[in-house]
């Protein structure tokens, strides 16, 4: 699968970009207290709805298959394909 995207520099931004977000709102999961925007949003644990939030957030340019491997990498935990 990873043949088939994008190798571009946007791309590879846009992978560490999300894999970072993912990393924190799934961090920000597991804890019962908290503050921010990131806490209040109550985005869960769920990867469909962290990777939801996650496309929100990014660039348009971003290949919304190159969020959901930075999502997968993330909660696995493992670091960034790119």
């Amino acid at each position: 699968m990873l043949r088939e995207l994008p190798e571009d520099m946007v791309s590879r931004v846009g992978c560490r970009i999300a894999y970072g977000e993912a990393a924190r709102l799934f961090e920000m999961s597991r804890f019962d207290h908290g503050w921010g925007k990131d806490f209040a949003a109550g985005i869960g644990g769920e990867a469909d709805a962290i990777e939801k939030e996650v496309l929100r957030r990014v660039s348009p340019r971003t290949h919304p298959a190159i969020v959901k491997l930075a999502v997968k990498d993330a909660l696995e935990p493992r670091k960034p394909r790119w």
